[in-house]
């Protein structure tokens, strides 16, 4: 209780707020409350006018709350009203502790009274479930009202002014009403409900340290309290769902009078809750622009949501509506998007409710939609004549709701302003973007100054889902997902990163000969783009050719195939799929760039320029890949 803690030092500041909130309650003491009303709602649209922040915060919930489809046009009017409504009732709670008798059996109409009496009386206790809906200060004025319950209770959070914490639950205790903060622990708020009498708490705002359950059919974390205070009752606990409602300026309804029901059986902290959400859900359908919904109520944090038991998502799967949306904004280097396959693995297991949508330039596009299929939702082109955000926004899309994270691994400007649009959403992403400071990203570990082994690209992915988000994501391949049955070898002569990643033609074709000689079947694998060169390459080698596209490279590749390819996409497609790899890496390192799995096998001729990272070779005495010779590439792979 604020009247028992010791002694603090406080600053002038803090003085001077609280003389200025005396001066403020002596010219609410003379207002009439009509008068407030009429005030607050000028702070409303002052507050709705300057504040777009908010309007978006206001925007995002309604359409959780009422209808996921609703376009701006139609939300814009009501995101106005509920700022103003919410303005208007926010001034009112400060004149409400300052009220006469008189005003405030004026200003109030009592609803469901002998149903609130009877469930706190007779060492019964009434557990009233509030949320922030219309003046829920007004439920601290009503013990003289309702004088047939003796003992009168609330929760609420403690101020950082000392000062103000004093006067403001002196001026609450005033009425009768005994406050325990949230601060205090819970031992003195459950001895309370052992005891009887009417306890309220203000239980629909967000909670980190809550249960993880929907609310509105959109899963988020939410007090297990009136759950906790119910089971210590001992069966002599009711549940209600109190609330006010604005029904003209400076008037409200009081409805006390709407008990929690609860099934059969219903006695885990997880059931009754549910209950409890699905009450309050009822009770603030019943007007909801009355709700405080300028706070961010479905909001996302850096740390991911544990996973639901069994018991638990048996609970929850038949009251969830919405998914927790995840936009991952791919690089535009396929061989580096392709790194990020375990990402998108981890991120659709974290939640149950999870759904990727993935932004990528159109090459990748097809890719990603066949991509361990259902595992990408929706995939969205970054270089099309359409724009990012239209396409996010179109029908198909926008029907299942909000957008709730943001991980933003390109570095495509264009594209991270349109993104913005987005708000409110949690970003995080590469410390290397351009527009960083604007948000919360991902570190990118860089290779040591000191000269310690770089690690692979892979790894400082996982490496920052895990320290930032908590999130493992497993780098492992999945091999079935390839052709078990092809024992074939293959060569691919032709590399997407450019001339500097090449091998010479005849070096290739003594490959192709050896492999024949021992037996081995010899295709040419190749992406559309090398059509020709390869029907060329082939016919001189007489072997056959297999256009692969990059989505469907698995139809051809399998754990019991090999390639033989110079660094590029092909080789990290065919490592997802768990094929076996040998590759003459010229350009780049293969510490970072290596084939992901086991089986792989890389060959590099460490000249004194390699790696380069270039993509032609500007070096007199040709590429450092003509210095691998055939033997190198034949070496057994481990």
């Amino acid at each position: 209780m604020a009247g028992e803690d010791k002694a603090q030092q406080v600053s002038l500041s803090q003085k001077f707020a609280l003389v200025a909130y005396k001066v403020l309650c002596f010219v609410l003491r003379i207002t009439n409350v009509r008068i407030a009303a009429a005030i607050g709602r000028v702070i409303g649209y002052l507050v709705w006018a300057l504040f777009p922040s908010r309007r978006a915060i206001v925007a995002r919930n309604l359409r959780i709350i009422l209808d996921p489809t609703l376009r701006p046009k139609k939300l814009a009017s009501m995101v106005r009203r509920n700022m103003v409504r919410t303005s208007m009732n926010l001034a009112c709670s400060l004149k409400t502790g300052l009220m006469t008798e008189r005003e405030l059996n004026r200003a109030i109409v009592l609803k469901g009274k002998d149903i609130f009496e009877h469930s706190g009386t007779e060492g019964r206790t009434a557990i009233c479930c509030i949320p922030h809906a219309g003046n829920w200060e007004l439920l601290a004025r009503i013990r003289p009202l309702c004088d047939k319950v003796e003992h009168y209770g609330s929760m609420y959070r403690r101020m950082s002014n000392p000062l103000l914490e004093q006067f403001i639950y002196n001026s609450r205790t005033g009425y009768g009403c005994e406050m325990f903060s949230k601060e205090s622990g819970l031992k003195a708020v459950l001895q309370f409900a052992k005891t009887g009498g009417c306890l309220g708490v203000l239980c629909d705002q967000y909670t980190l340290e809550g249960l993880f359950l929907p609310y509105f059919g959109k899963m988020t974390n939410v007090t297990p309290l009136p759950a906790l205070l119910h089971k210590r009752c001992k069966g002599k606990g009711t549940l209600l769902a109190v609330f006010t409602r604005n029904v003209a300026l400076g008037k409200w309804e009081v409805e006390l009078g709407h008990p929690v029901s609860l099934p059969e059986g219903c006695d885990s902290l997880p059931e009754v809750t549910m209950q409890v959400n699905l009450a309050l859900e009822k009770s603030q359908n019943d007007n909801i622009m009355d709700g405080f919904w300028m706070h961010h109520r479905w909001k996302s944090h850096a740390q991911f949501d544990a996973q639901l038991t069994p018991e638990e998502m048996e609970l929850v799967s038949k009251y969830v509506k919405l998914p927790f949306r995840i936009i991952v904004c791919m690089p535009e280097s396929f061989e580096e998007a392709v790194l990020l396959a375990p990402v998108l693995r981890g991120l659709k297991a974290s939640r149950f409710d999870a759904q990727l949508t993935v932004i990528c330039p159109e090459a990748q596009a097809e890719f990603w939609r066949s991509f361990e299929k259902p595992l990408v939702t929706y995939v969205v082109t970054a270089d099309g004549s359409t724009g990012v955000l239209e396409q996010l926004e179109a029908d198909e899309l926008y029907k299942d709701g909000p957008y709730d994270y943001l991980f933003m691994f390109s570095e495509n400007k264009k594209v991270m302003r349109e993104l913005q649009n987005l708000k409110p959403i949690f970003i995080s992403g590469l410390a290397s973007n351009p527009l960083t400071k604007h948000f919360r990203f991902i570190v990118r570990m860089l290779p040591d100054p000191n000269g310690k082994k770089p690690e692979h690209r892979q790894k400082e992915y996982l490496y920052g889902m895990k320290r930032y988000h908590r999130l493992d994501c497993a780098p492992e391949v999945k091999p079935t997902v390839g052709n078990d049955a092809c024992t074939d070898s293959f060569v691919a002569p032709f590399s997407t990163l450019g001339a500097a990643d090449s091998w010479p033609e005849e070096r290739w074709a003594e490959l192709v000969r050896r492999l024949q000689s021992n037996g081995k079947q010899v295709k040419l694998l190749h992406l559309p783009q090398d059509a020709e060169k390869a029907t060329r390459l082939a016919s001189s080698w007489k072997i056959d050719t297999c256009e692969a596209a990059p989505e469907s490279v698995a139809s051809f590749l399998g754990a019991k195939a090999h390639l033989y390819a110079v660094d590029g996409l092909l080789p990290q497609l065919a490592a997802l799929v768990g094929c076996p790899c040998t590759v003459l890496m010229a350009s780049r390192l293969a510490d970072c760039y290596a084939p992901v799995g086991e089986g792989h096998r890389v060959v590099s001729n460490h000249v004194a320029c390699h790696p380069c990272y270039r993509s032609t070779c500007n070096a007199a005495t040709g590429t450092c890949a003509a210095g691998v010779s055939v033997e190198e590439m034949l070496g057994t792979p481990v």
